[in-house]
């Protein structure tokens, strides 16, 4: 062990790390809802180094200033430094904030790596329900940013469909990436909040052809259909618009695709762009079903599903015997016409608002 200091203006970095943790004093949550902290023994454990160091009185000041009114549990502290020495330590060997690393699907859903995954996925595959998997998985995004579920469940599936996106990625060649996608919001606000269900779908009707489908005006033997239909093909592809917190999971609106269905227990696949938090996992159809039908609490209107194929692409008629929905076809301004649309499901425009660049490529 290093030598202790022995004056405040040296304390030791692992007093300070110890000190760094965010506190709970204010009730502050993780995502899981539970409260966290310096737990009593960590609190013990600096005060008693910080004793050894002769600097119990800053240790003690450091606790309560990592514990100040107003923490913001949801963002690491920046480090107190207490001089240039400890600034350069730290640059080197940061301290980790509170952080996670992955989560444990509810027991209603299988991942898809699991015994039962795997089981589920080679019968649907034997099934011919699992025909567009492939291209999708070739392609399979991860989101590059906490709130990008909706440009990264897009740009999978655009790649899987081969679409020219017509720009430069890097290099030479052309691309989807999630960050490519711009949606109507700023940089900012996306990377805050995401996109909602209409802005995932005047962004999708930038690039492709769009049935859209929201809320109950699916019935639930409708989007049964359409889950078969899509994953009998490979050439157009089912993205849902759902509520996590209905299936159990932490976190609430995401947008992800649909990989395979499996006949015999009326599950289906859902590739989740946040890799990072869950893998792959087959989940009930009418779980999922029920999954779209919470509020967006920031339209107050249902979530959804989209069914996205190349411009001009002959799909099935059955796809649009409902009244309520409409095929949305990429077109080269910024109002998107949506016939035949009752007012109370979606506008009969959606207005992009931001010049040339919106519900583009950049």
């Amino acid at each position: 062990m290093a030598d202790l200091a022995s004056s405040p203006s040296d304390l030791p970095l692992f007093c300070l790390e110890l000190s760094q943790e965010p506190c709970c004093s204010t009730g502050s949550r993780t995502e899981e809802g539970a409260a966290f902290g310096p737990s009593e023994r960590v609190k013990q454990k600096m005060i008693s180094l910080c004793k050894l160091s002769g600097s119990a009185a800053h240790g003690q000041s450091i606790l309560a200033a990592s514990c100040k009114s107003g923490t913001n549990a949801s963002k690491p502290m920046e480090p107190q430094f207490l001089n240039s020495k400890d600034a350069t330590t730290a640059a080197v060997s940061p301290v980790p904030g509170t952080s996670f690393h992955g989560r444990t699907l509810p027991s209603s859903l299988a991942s898809f790596t699991s015994a039962e995954g795997r089981k589920l996925f080679k019968e649907s595959l034997n099934s011919g329900y699992a025909e567009g998997y492939f291209n999708l998985a070739g392609n399979f995004t991860v989101q590059s940013e906490p709130a990008y579920c909706g440009p990264s469940s897009l740009a999978m599936v655009l790649n899987a469909l081969e679409v020219d996106p017509g720009r430069t990625w890097k290099g030479v060649w052309r691309w989807y990436s999630d960050e490519l996608l711009e949606s109507c919001r700023t940089e900012s606000e996306l990377k805050a909040n995401g996109i909602t269900f209409d802005q995932f779908l005047c962004l999708a009707g930038s690039h492709a052809q769009v049935v859209v489908k929201r809320g109950e005006a699916a019935t639930r033997e409708e989007f049964l259909r359409d889950i078969k239909y899509v994953t009998q093909r490979d050439d157009v592809y089912m993205v849902l618009s759902f509520s996590r917190s209905a299936l159990g999971q932490t976190g609430d609106g995401h947008f992800s695709p649909i990989g395979a269905y499996h006949p015999g227990s009326n599950q289906a696949l859902v590739l989740d762009t946040a890799r990072y938090k869950y893998p792959p996992w087959f989940g009930d159809v009418d779980k999922l079903y029920d999954s779209l039908q919470p509020a967006d609490r920031e339209t107050g209107l249902p979530r959804g599903y989209f069914l996205i194929s190349r411009k001009n692409a002959q799909l099935d008629s059955s796809l649009f015997e409902n009244t309520q929905h409409s095929v949305l076809v990429a077109t080269d301004n910024n109002v998107v016409e949506l016939p035949g649309r009752p007012l109370d499901v979606l506008p009969t425009k959606i207005s992009c608002g931001k010049g040339n660049t919106c519900c583009s490529s950049k």
